[in-house]
């Protein structure tokens, strides 16, 4: 089987599986949001590995909502569902898992049955996080948990989290802590990964937060 061959029939598994899981199936993201959280599984296969590789990542559907406000696009909360997962001006998402599966001879019927045992794993992992999440300070601690196993599984990382510590806070209306935060990373020369001009991330947050205070 060829890779263009194998990413026809994958998608074509995903948008089953995901169907008969009652999770959504999008331009190759397989997505499910509860009432606070948004949850994307992306699946990749490749033909010379012979390997199916996923990860499950989430994000508070707030973080989104208001990481849109900072940015001036608000009408970008009422896009699609699917926008959350592949748009790309989006809050950053937590990995709570990955891994590969292999793919046998017989492609077309390991496909079906490896695409439902990652989907059945996923939706467990989701339900599990789904239940430890309860607010703003849950979350949190997971987004916490779940960053120090990626540092300690790959201490080379180049990420961190402050972009989700900074949108606690300011959903909190802790705006003290939201301009500690924001001075620390405009020092250390943090952009928050995005950029607008001249102006990163936290230089608008600190705009946002400026006008929040004005207003309080």
């Amino acid at each position: 089987m060829k890779q263009a061959q194998l990413n026809k029939t994958l998608n074509a598994e995903l948008r089953k599986s995901a169907k008969a899981h009652n999770w959504n199936c999008s331009g190759g993201f397989v997505f499910k949001a509860t009432e606070l959280l948004f949850f994307s599984i992306i699946v990749v296969g490749q033909v010379k590995s012979r390997g199916l590789f996923y990860s499950l990542r989430y994000k508070l559907l707030a973080f989104d909502d208001l990481f849109w406000k900072i940015f001036k696009m608000e009408e970008n909360s009422s896009q699609p569902l699917s926008f959350r997962a592949s748009g790309a001006w989006t809050a950053p998402m937590a990995t709570i898992s990955e891994g590969k599966y292999s793919i046998e001879d017989r492609v077309e019927d390991s496909l079906h049955s490896t695409v439902n045992n990652i989907i059945d794993r996923c939706e467990g992992e989701a339900a599990e996080v789904s239940n430890e999440i309860r607010g703003l300070d849950d979350n949190l601690d997971m987004i916490e948990k779940l960053y120090a196993h990626l540092k300690n599984e790959h201490p080379g990382a180049v990420t961190n989290i402050w972009v989700e510590r900074l949108l606690t806070t300011i959903l909190k209306n802790e705006y003290d802590r939201s301009e500690t935060i924001i001075r620390d990373r405009l020092d250390n020369h943090d952009s928050g990964g995005f950029q607008v001009g001249a102006k990163s991330f936290y230089d608008l947050a600190n705009e946002y937060v400026d006008r929040l205070v004005m207003d309080v």
